[in-house]
């Protein structure tokens, strides 16, 4: 028996409902096959960017192979821009049919009961799909959204920056230890102690901040919450360890200043204006470090001890759970997954394809960066802070690290206090 979604039909049930429905509405079915093609698919696209071209020629090549269908699609430049607009149509019943959003502002959504299980409507199978990618729409025991794409962390690097400190990029680190070495050596300074080339940059806003003191809390064994996600486990001995490094490099190995790059991004980062050798980079580093004459390289981010880590940050499709037209929103997203479309998304846009099989084919794996991002996302935990109020965690994480690193604060202390105000988030659900 086929499982019951959101809505009380199963996928099958659905399907045979709405094509009974248009049936009725003519004899022989010639008005129900007008009324399928007049019906509009509206989609609400947050493809912008680096993906608008992407999104774009997934858009046309749906239109070419279902004709039948309307797709009106409207695209939005942000995320905070088309959370406000859904959270309004939310609210006044206006939904679009199908939308794809930032991971948290999806949880948001979920949390309150208005959007349709995609594990049960989605004939796509939740196994063929990248599990780091996909815990990050899992809420409440359901799959509310499924990804499109994800971006993943490595270590960014400058290649002639080490080949010049005498280092191999052929051969970057894979201890902390290592990690440490490499960004004493590529530290440049004069002799008065300006600061000419962080080895390593840090971190330049809230975000970053929050994301260092993650890779390298993971780096030490530990994860943010607990398994349920009842409570925080990230001031714990692993967090500790992880922020202490982290400020040792910052004030005993001097390898960057504080606030040395804070604000600046785009073409006019630190890296890529070639005063910082290494930073944490997501696929998004790509284009800017290039365009900047930059000879950007990517590498696995280390463990303590061997071994390696990653994050993941995806984009997903959600379909409100009383849309007007869920089964041409379906359609749409299983046609997102399929091989083609997930591998031709993904070499346009330099972003990781969820579907695994697209992950490893012959044209994802042909790009230099594109396949070394593939390679840093299965360093990724299986597990995702999937909760609806990760936005203010995330605050609250990254104003405890530059606390620490500034020293207003004990590592312990910092990371405690924090870990109070987010028990207190995760009691109020």
């Amino acid at each position: 028996m086929e499982k019951q979604n959101k809505v009380g039909l199963n996928r099958r049930q659905l399907l045979l409902g709405v094509a009974a429905g248009s049936l009725t509405l003519g004899l022989g079915g010639s008005i129900g096959r007008a009324f399928g093609q007049d019906q509009q698919l509206v989609f609400w696209s947050q493809f912008a960017g680096s993906k608008r071209v992407a999104g774009e020629a997934l858009e046309a090549a749906f239109k070419e192979a279902h004709p039948e269908r309307n797709l009106v699609s409207t695209l939005y430049a942000e995320p905070p821009q088309l959370n406000e607009k859904i959270l309004t149509s939310i609210n006044g019943n206006t939904a679009p049919d199908l939308f794809v959003q930032h991971w948290d502002y999806n949880l948001t959504y979920a949390a309150a009961d208005r959007m349709l299980d995609l594990g049960e409507a989605l004939s796509v199978s939740m196994d063929d799909l990248d599990p780091s990618l996909l815990a990050y729409g899992h809420i409440n025991g359901a799959q509310y959204s499924v990804p499109m794409y994800g971006t993943s962390r490595g270590i960014g690097f400058n290649r002639a920056h080490v080949v010049e400190a005498g280092l191999d990029p052929e051969n970057p680190p894979k201890t902390w230890a290592e990690f440490r070495d490499w960004a004493i050596a590529l530290t440049k300074r004069q002799e008065s102690g300006f600061l000419e080339r962080a080895g390593f940059s840090l971190f330049h806003n809230d975000l970053e901040a929050w994301e260092v003191f993650t890779i390298f809390l993971q780096g030490a064994g530990g994860k943010l919450l607990n398994d349920d996600l009842s409570a925080p486990s990230f001031a714990g001995p692993e967090g500790v360890k992880a922020l202490t490094f982290l400020k040792g490099l910052l004030i005993d190995d001097r390898v960057s200043d504080l606030g040395f790059g804070l604000g600046p991004g785009g073409l006019a980062s630190p890296f890529n204006t070639a005063r910082a050798a290494m930073i944490i980079a997501g696929n998004y580093s790509t284009n800017n470090a290039l365009r900047a004459g930059i000879e950007f390289d990517v590498a696995p981010i280390p463990m303590e001890n061997g071994g390696f880590t990653s994050l993941v940050d995806p984009f997903c499709y959600a379909i409100p759970r009383d849309a007007k037209n869920i089964e041409g929103a379906v359609a749409f997203v299983e046609f997102a997954l399929s091989p083609e479309q997930q591998v031709a998304f993904a070499v346009e846009s330099k972003n990781v394809p969820v579907l695994k099989s697209a992950q490893q084919d012959p044209a994802v794996q042909a790009d230099p960066y594109l396949s070394k991002f593939v390679e840093t996302a299965s360093y990724a935990p299986q597990e995702a802070p999937a909760i609806p109020a990760f936005s203010r965690m995330v605050t609250i994480i990254a104003r405890a690290v530059q606390e620490a690193m500034f020293g207003r604060a004990s590592v312990e202390d910092a990371l405690t206090a924090a870990a109070a105000e987010v028990q207190i988030i995760l009691d109020r659900g």
